[in-house]
């Protein structure tokens, strides 16, 4: 990494690497914009320095018959305790966000002639900027861009920021062409109270972390956009990589609501030019456009099942949205949690017409933690007579994507008919919030 200062001597720029603004130079190398389980190793054989700026260090080197990187610090700050400190750092956020989407990280030892060192898994294959210069279909471009979605939805979940994502900083394999993110340098964490000042490459990092804001999720959404820009990708992704450069309230809130929504892009679209193709094979001279407000989200489901009465499906993140399995009982409880598989997911979402048609059902109980309703929730069920909630907050009318009214969840009779049965303490927060158009809240004792 080369510390972007001009013209300034080598022993001031170490001081300003802390102390100061450093920017990315022209090889877009990174920095911080702001002042910025250890063994001895067995002998490495075969090694080459493969690359080498500001106080980074890659060399490729062999042991027990396979090729490994180990990534040292530069002479000039081998023995900082600083820079050791970013290190490990580095070391233990790799450690912690094990996903095939990143290279494996083995530990860190003490490598004659270089000192403390990660050692990590030899990647066969180029880096993504490399990997762009080389021809491709639109179609292997979108699996790879599918890739980094989903790896990153993964860190995120993890409660991990990377803070300098760019082509340069991924690898795509020549065999099966997987996409691993491999330098988390400038990552960070809520559990780290070191080394948090602002960081990235100029030309992808964000506008707010330029400014020294605070690190936010949101911060990779931007550098991701950027990312996908330069990937040359089809009409759903670039409609969507547009929410990632805006302003940060504007955003994307999550790496979830991004894939959700660029994916229902993607049938929107395909559904459209089908249509458009139908209608013209046809040729029935009617020009019909079907507008779908909320188009079913089974697009990339990674996990769908079902439990008692209930079912379940997940777009990843740990979350479930949640719908009736039949149309025969007359009460429904929906669990806070639900265990699939050795993974414990949490109620995220009342789908769209997750209880409606359902003309035995009187009672809802739903969970004590923060979720999302839609449209449609309870239509055509006529003897709904009472919905019991567990939460003294009342749940979400929409979400980041689908922004919905509770007029569109429930209908005039609902409001009229429908009890609302709330814990105690909470009636100002119900009765002062979008749910006040029904006419019956009572409080109960938890």
């Amino acid at each position: 990494m080369i510390l972007f200062k001009k013209e300034i001597k080598f022993e001031k720029i170490v001081w300003v690497s802390i102390k100061c603004c450093i920017f990315a130079c022209m090889e877009q190398v990174s920095g911080f914009y702001f002042p910025p389980s250890e063994t001895t190793s067995a002998q490495f054989s075969n090694m080459t320095e493969i690359s080498a700026s500001g106080f980074n260090i890659l060399i490729r080197a062999k042991r027990d018959g396979r090729w490994w990187i180990l990534k040292a610090l530069a002479p000039a700050v081998r023995n900082s305790e600083v820079y050791q400190s970013l290190l490990q750092k580095e070391f233990d956020i790799m450690k912690h966000v094990q996903h095939p989407g990143v290279a494996e990280v083995m530990g860190i030892e003490e490598v004659d002639g270089y000192g403390k060192c990660l050692v990590m898994e030899w990647i066969d294959g180029v880096t993504l900027e490399e990997w762009l210069q080389q021809h491709h279909s639109k179609a292997e471009r979108v699996h790879i861009a599918n890739q980094l979605l989903v790896v990153l939805e993964f860190v995120h979940d993890m409660q991990v920021v990377h803070r300098d994502l760019k082509p340069s900083n991924m690898m795509v394999t020549r065999n099966g062409s997987v996409l691993k993110l491999i330098d988390f340098g400038l990552a960070d964490a809520d559990s780290y109270a070191i080394l948090k000042e602002p960081a990235g490459t100029d030309g992808y990092v964000s506008p707010e972390q330029q400014k020294g804001g605070p690190t936010d999720v949101r911060n990779d959404i931007y550098s991701v956009g950027v990312i996908l820009d330069k990937m040359k990708l089809n009409f759903s992704y670039r409609l969507g990589l547009k929410r990632c450069l805006r302003p940060l309230e504007e955003r994307y809130p999550n790496m979830t609501a991004m894939r959700q929504h660029i994916h229902s892009l993607h049938r929107n679209l395909l559904a459209f030019w089908i249509s458009s193709g139908i209608l013209a094979a046809c040729t029935t001279g009617v020009v019909v456009y079907n507008k779908v407000n909320e188009p079913p989200r089974g697009y990339d489901v990674v996990a769908e099942f079902k439990i008692g009465n209930l079912a379940y499906k997940s777009w990843g993140g740990g979350v479930v949205s949640v719908r009736a399995a039949n149309s025969k009982d007359s009460c429904i409880e929906v669990p806070k949690t639900v265990n699939f598989q050795g993974m414990t997911y949490k109620i995220d979402e009342i789908e769209k017409k997750a209880f409606a048609d359902q003309p035995d059902l009187r009672k809802l109980v739903l969970p004590d933690t923060k979720f999302h309703v839609m449209k449609q929730m309870v239509e055509n069920s006529p003897n709904l007579h009472s919905i019991c909630f567990r939460s003294a907050l009342p749940p979400v009318i929409g979400n980041a994507i689908w922004k919905t009214r509770i007029q569109d969840v429930f209908s005039d009779s609902d409001f009229k008919r429908v009890i609302l049965y709330v814990p105690k303490g909470s009636f100002d927060a119900y009765r002062n919030s979008a749910w006040n158009q029904f006419e019956n809240i009572i409080e109960y004792e938890l």
